[in-house]
């Protein structure tokens, strides 16, 4: 048996004793620095545990889960649940995501839902993304399924970095996004306006409009039957808006491509 000197009396005592056999004090063989110092470890110990547990954060970078050069952020803008329905969840992306990081970030936020539900729908939007539909679309049936509705990041890239030297009479050029998504490019030869619109692919395909200057100092085209009743108007300072009988349909900021 292991013996200490009273912290009170001095006597010698068993280290496990609860009480001084002399002079009666509790724990006498634990001095109040002993006792402080358990205390200190014990914080220590209980701090690290909280922030281990509460540093989780449901809107955080990709980056901390798939590393990748450029830092890629999501933002949910919704996130509705009611019982007995799909979780429909609506996310704001910084730019256009590869496949993997759009599976990876799925799936982050699908395993920080509070809900039980059994089905969940997300639809991704892009920051300045000009078309109003979604640009991709995740469903957990349970299963994970993609559809991509806007342009990849790899067409996106190849219609950014396109050569339109051939155009040395261009007027102004606007990149349009959805399933379909292309280059339109508007130029003006023998008296005539042209729209050519470019595709990932590498297709093109020509239409010809007619011009009318507007006091403002736009452009209104439209084509020669005008057969649906709709027309272009590109402004002064180059932003292209498509028209129709329910007002504007489109509106395209100026495009700046490679050259």
């Amino acid at each position: 048996m292991a013996l200490k000197p009273c912290k009170s009396c001095k006597h010698s005592v068993s280290t496990s004793a609860k009480t001084c056999p002399s002079c009666g004090v509790a724990n006498p063989g634990v001095t109040g620095l002993q006792q402080i110092g358990g205390f200190v470890i014990l914080a220590i110990i209980i701090g690290v545990a909280v922030s281990i547990f509460s540093s989780g954060s449901k809107d955080q970078p990709v980056e901390t889960v798939a590393q990748s050069a450029t830092k890629l952020m999501y933002k949910i803008t919704e996130d509705e649940f009611s019982e007995g329905q799909p979780r429909r969840v609506k996310v704001l992306l910084n730019q256009r995501f590869t496949e993997e990081e759009l599976a990876e970030v799925s799936k982050i936020i699908q395993a920080n839902s509070k809900s039980n539900a059994e089905m969940t729908f997300i639809g991704f939007r892009v920051e300045g993304q000009s078309d109003k539909a979604y640009w991709a679309q995740v469903k957990f049936t349970p299963d994970y399924e993609s559809t991509l509705y806007g342009l990849s990041v790899q067409e996106y890239q190849q219609l950014k970095a396109l050569d339109l030297k051939d155009y040395p009479d261009r007027i102004g050029s606007w990149l349009r996004d959805g399933t379909l998504g292309h280059v339109m490019v508007l130029y003006q030869r023998d008296g005539k306006f042209f729209i050519d619109s470019i595709f990932p692919t590498g297709g093109k395909n020509t239409v010809s409009y007619i011009g009318q200057k507007l006091p403002d100092g736009g452009l209104r085209l439209q084509t020669p039957d005008n057969a649906f009743g709709e027309y272009y108007v590109i402004d002064a300072k180059g932003t292209l808006q498509g028209w129709g009988e329910n007002g504007v349909y489109l509106t395209l900021p100026p495009n700046q491509p490679a050259s």
